[in-house]
Formats: C-alpha cells, structure tokens, sequence
C-alpha cells in the first residue's frame, strides 16, 4: 500500500490496471487488486444467489425492450434492465425444496408511478386478448398531466419454448381498451398477462405495472382454443 499525493485536479480514485486508489479515513492511497481464488468452493449462500440470478436474467431477458420502457424511471445509477432485475429478485422470486420458482403474479414489467387503472380485465375473442380498464380520478390525471401515457403490455407464456408478445406504446390510458394477439404455440401452455403505462413524451415516466391474471391456450390445428380462462382484476 502507498500513499498518493493530490494533484491539481484531486486525488485520482477507482480501478486502474491491477491497482485501486482508495480513500480512509481523509487518506489517498493505492492498493493492488485482491487475489481472487477461482478453484475454491462456493458457499450454500453463494450458489443460491448465483441460482437465483441467472435465473431471473434468463427470465427478463427476452423482455428487454419492454423492460427498458418500464423501468427507466426506477433506475437509480444503474441501467433499466438491472433496476427490474433488482426489483424482480427481491419480489417475485420464491423457494421451495426444489430450487428457485418465478411468482408470475409478484413480476412487474414497470415501476415508478402509482398505477391510475381500476376495474381491469381481460376476455379471449378470436385469437385476440382484447383488456379494457377504468380510471380511479380522471381530474388527477388531467392535473398531473398523465394522459399521455400509453400502454405497455406483456404476454408471458410458462414454457419459453413457446413465444411472448407484447404491446409498446399503443394505446393511451384515456382509451380504456388495448387488445394483443394471441402468439403462435409450440405447445399447449399458461400465459401470464401484465399492463403498465409508459409516457410518450420523452420524460421516461411510468407507472407501477399490474398482473392481470392467467390464460391456458391449447394448440390446435388451425386455431386457438381457449381453456379456463382467469379473468384478472384489479380492485
């Protein structure tokens, strides 16, 4: 370890080469990097987070796009995608003897605002999920200036052999309806199906998305046909 000295722009800090410059206690000094012993054994603890982690990134990856609309706003010095990672892993993960679960129910495609929706649900017509929902104060909407956010929606299906969809920016909460096409099946499956809104003018704003409920599809020769549908609310 050795002392630095502070120039005229300050003392430099961070990780450069197989160095750290450091601070403690008011004193600059540099530090090599800690060796890191790659062959020993992880912890019980270790391999659970590293479980847990890849696969909540397995998950959310393939929802990227949507994930950087939603979650702009709750990225604190971090990137959307890690904001919804970091919201994800401590609300929708759930153990069990078996491993690490993803509770469909607890996922969130958005946070940020307080959602402005009541009253939502869903109905299956022709291949088409058509979602219709109410407003809890139009007048807060209009005095906050959030009518021009716009939805964004998310189909998941249980199996990732099978295809998502979703909805970016299409319809504006005032029209209380946004609809989504039913993805082609590889096989039967169960869809989890999210709402959340996003701001079209460029202030990166959202608000806190809502899990709708589930749908069961069972792929057929020429169509779709539906199966138990769970027609979600929101209260």
């Amino acid at each position: 370890m050795a002392n630095v000295t502070q120039g005229i722009n300050g003392p430099p800090s961070g990780k450069v080469g197989a160095v750290v410059f450091c601070k403690w206690k008011e004193i600059n000094y540099v530090r090599s990097l800690p060796r890191v012993n790659k062959k020993r054994a992880l912890s019980e603890k270790e391999v659970n987070n590293r479980n847990k982690f890849g696969l909540m990134q397995q998950f959310l990856s393939p929802y990227t796009k949507v994930i950087r609309l939603g979650f702009s706003t709750s990225a604190k010095n971090m990137t959307a995608f890690n904001a919804a990672m970091s919201y994800n892993l401590h609300h929708a993960m759930q153990q069990d003897d078996e491993g690490f679960h993803i509770d469909y129910e607890k996922i969130a495609i958005s946070r940020g605002l307080d959602e402005e929706i009541t009253g939502a649900t869903f109905q299956l017509l022709n291949e088409t999920i058509h979602i219709t929902w109410e407003l809890k104060n139009t007048e807060k909407l209009l005095y906050e200036d959030l009518t021009d956010f716009r939805t964004l929606v998310l189909l998941i299906p249980e199996n990732p052999i099978n295809a998502s969809q979703g909805v970016l920016l299409q319809n504006y909460i005032m029209d209380l309806r946004e609809s989504i096409q039913i993805p082609k099946l590889t096989q039967s499956d169960t869809y989890h199906l999210y709402l959340g809104f996003v701001a079209a003018d460029g202030t990166n704003r959202s608000m806190n998305s809502s899990y709708l409920g589930n749908i069961n599809l069972e792929r057929g020769l020429s169509s779709f046909r539906e199966l138990n549908s769970s027609t979600g609310e929101i209260k």
